[in-house]
């Protein structure tokens, strides 16, 4: 038989290792943020890249839609509310600078109102080098302008990164100017935030090689979405899942 004493200090003792009911609730909704703060909506992206496509895309006399890269940083809504209209942060006034800029061969560092979109065509170095327009995003690494956009964006926002082609693999991804320390510096500086790197079209030269190492090296760094235009609309998926790769993100078998 327990004395009064020892009852009271059992039930003390119980009631201090319970927390509150109100605590529970949110310390449980502060767990599924964290869980669910990467995921991206995959209808937001296909909005944006279609929006990207429409008013962004360079043409070139050489190339009906050349490669380019842009970068923007946008509030969390925009990224999974598919309601969201990108327009509201990134107006077609702008889109049409950018795009003027990019047709000229030039770089967009900010060149929008508000400050929030950078973007690149590949950069001739020399006769024999071109810096490709990923690279010219995200180096130096510290000081690039991928840096200052990702300063800007702070914490409160989804920082979209989109490729018309998909990186090549022979200088994007295994040559010594690869640009996976790039993609590193921030994924690291954003970590538990919302980021997607999206591309359009597989780089025509990487067709016949097997991607499925490359891409899966990539999402490790930053969640990898494809989008793809067909015969009805813009539609966007994960790249890899359980660390398989969908096809929808692989060139298509002959």
């Amino acid at each position: 038989m327990w004395t009064k004493q020892e009852k009271h200090k059992e039930v003390y003792s119980q009631a201090s290792v319970v927390p509150p009911r109100g605590l529970v609730i949110i310390l449980c909704l502060l767990h599924l943020c964290v869980e669910g703060i990467q995921d991206v909506n995959t209808v937001c992206l296909a909005n944006m890249t279609q929006y990207f496509y429409d008013n962004v895309q360079p043409k070139t006399k050489a190339e009906t839609d050349a490669q380019y890269a842009l970068s923007v940083y946008l509030p969390p809504a925009h990224c999974t509310d598919k309601h969201a209209n990108i327009e509201n942060k990134f107006d077609k006034f702008d889109a049409a600078e950018v795009r003027r800029l990019l047709n000229n061969g030039a770089k967009c560092e900010f060149c929008t109102k508000p400050e929030n979109v950078i973007a690149s065509r590949p950069v001739k170095i020399d006769e024999k080098k071109t810096e490709h327009s990923e690279h010219v995003l995200l180096y130096p690494v510290g000081n690039s302008l991928m840096d200052k956009l990702l300063k800007k964006a702070r914490d409160q926002s989804c920082v979209v990164f989109y490729s018309y082609n998909s990186p090549c693999v022979k200088t994007c991804l295994q040559s010594e100017d690869n640009i996976l320390e790039g993609l590193r510096n921030w994924g690291n500086k954003r970590k538990d935030q919302m980021n997607a790197f999206v591309f359009q079209e597989i780089w025509q030269k990487d067709k016949s090689k097997d991607l499925q190492t490359e891409f899966q090296n990539i999402d490790k760094i930053v969640p990898l979405y494809r989008c793809m235009r067909n015969s009805k609309a813009m539609e966007c998926r994960k790249c890899v899942k359980n660390n398989v790769v969908d096809l929808f993100c692989l060139p298509k078998k002959k």
